[in-house]
Order: C-alpha cells, then sequence, then structure tokens
C-alpha cells in the first residue's frame, strides 16, 4: 500500500510530540513574504506559518494527506493552495521568498534525486530566498530507529513500527489495528522508506548557498548525537 494512505489518519495523533511551535518561532526571523511548503503533509506548519499572515502553497504527494490538510485550514479559517505534486519534480508559477520542508521530508527523497530537488528550490526561489528544511541525522536513523519496534495502543487503533537497516536507507513497516466494534479489528499496513544523510553530504548538495545548520532540538549548534538536523540555506 502506498506511503501515507492509511497513516494519513492518524499522523498528527503520532505526531503529537512534534515541537512545531519552538521550530516555528525559530525560523519565524527568516520567514516573511510568500512561501511555499514542502512536503507539507496534513498541513500543520503550513496552516501554522499561514495563521502568522504569511502566503502559503502546500505541496505533497499525497492526496490522503492533502485532503487532511484542507479539512484543517478550512477549521482554521485559513486560505492556502494546496498542490498534488512529487516535489521532486516541483514545479511553482512564480519564483517565492522562502520554501521549507520540514519533518523528515528531505529523508524520503531518493539519494540520485535529491540534488535536482535542491537545484529546482534555487529555481523557484527570488534572490536572497530561503530553503529550509530538517533531517533526520544519520545517528537518529542508523543508531536509534534501525532494526528496532515501535508501537503506540489507543482505544481506536493500536500501531507496530518495526525498522530495518539498509545500505544508505531505512525500511519501515507500519501495522494498524484499527477497532471496528467490541473486540474485531481490522489490520492494514503500509511501508516507508527513509534515506540516510550524512551532515556533510547535505551540505556538499548545498554548495553555492549560504547555509546555517542548528540541533533540531535545542536550536542550537549540532552534536555528535543530533537527533534532527535543520538547515537555513539562503540563495546567493
Amino acid at each position: 500500500m502506498n506511503a501515507y494512505s492509511v497513516l494519513a489518519k492518524y499522523y498528527d495523533r503520532l505526531m503529537g510530540d512534534f515541537d512545531y511551535e519552538g521550530y516555528l518561532n525559530f525560523i519565524a526571523p527568516e520567514v516573511s513574504g510568500e512561501g511555499v511548503d514542502l512536503a507539507c503533509g496534513s498541513g500543520e506548519m503550513t496552516i501554522a506559518l499561514a495563521k502568522r499572515g504569511i502566503k502559503m502553497t502546500g505541496v505533497d504527494l499525497s492526496r490522503e494527506m492533502l485532503n487532511c490538510a484542507i479539512q484543517k485550514a478550512k477549521k482554521n479559517y485559513v486560505d492556502v493552495k494546496w498542490i498534488l505534486q512529487d516535489i521532486t519534480g516541483l514545479e511553482l508559477s512564480h519564483k517565492v521568498d522562502f520554501i521549507t520542508c520540514v519533518c523528515d521530508g528531505v529523508n524520503y527523497i531518493e539519494k540520485t534525486k535529491l540534488k535536482d530537488l535542491f537545484e529546482r528550490v534555487k529555481t523557484y526561489l527570488k534572490d536572497g530566498g530561503k530553503f529550509i528544511f530538517d533531517i533526520s541525522s544519520d545517528y537518529k536513523l542508523s543508531k536509534i530507529i534501525a532494526d528496532n519496534l515501535f508501537f503506540e495502543d489507543y482505544d481506536d487503533v493500536t500501531y507496530f513500527w518495526s525498522n530495518s537497516l539498509g545500505k544508505g536507507y531505512v525500511d519501515m513497516d507500519m501495522d494498524f489495528f484499527e477497532k471496528i466494534k467490541d473486540n474485531t479489528y481490522s489490520r492494514i499496513g503500509e511501508s516507508h522508506r527513509q534515506y540516510i544523510y550524512s551532515l556533510k553530504e547535505i551540505e556538499d548538495l548545498l554548495a553555492g548557498w549560504d547555509v546555517k545548520v542548528f540541533d533540531g532540538e535545542s536550536y542550537r549548534d549540532v552534536k555528535a548525537k543530533s537527533k534532527r538536523l535543520i538547515f537555513i540555506a539562503t540563495k546567493r
């Protein structure tokens, strides 16, 4: 089954511990004007930026995730343009002031395609525009996530998330047990693959940009065991 076709329904709940507010406050000085949020998912960051008066467009490959984003935007009374599109083939009608890609979006891009994505981002940024994105670090994916099993249990659903380390990637298999009635459950599964990128690999791909990198939890200097890295790249 396609990635996020099932997860979309539960994504916000399972991401409840992600520090969207802290992340947004950290990048706030870098964003203004008009922006595009790549791999926007359920639209949490896209909508948060729109609520700050920024003209926003959200782009994602998953129709199910965009449907969640559309409903959420309506509930928050914000006007956001949504585009169903593979970000590796990004096409926009005009240049914008900043582009974001938060919460592992870059980890889902194959290594052979990431350079092209960065070039497309640069094409659609104004001079001096910002490209702000993060990755789950090499340390997190290879030392914490890989070859481990995680699960969460709720009244209406239980899910198991098992991960296996490959050469330069982690395969993630998710099984959801949705409660139908009484003690009857329906099992649905989907698979994801996240690619492992070192700090140097990303910095090499951003040659020609002005780049700053931060720890994604403290928003300070990167550490050897940083789990998330945030990049703020400025187009020269």
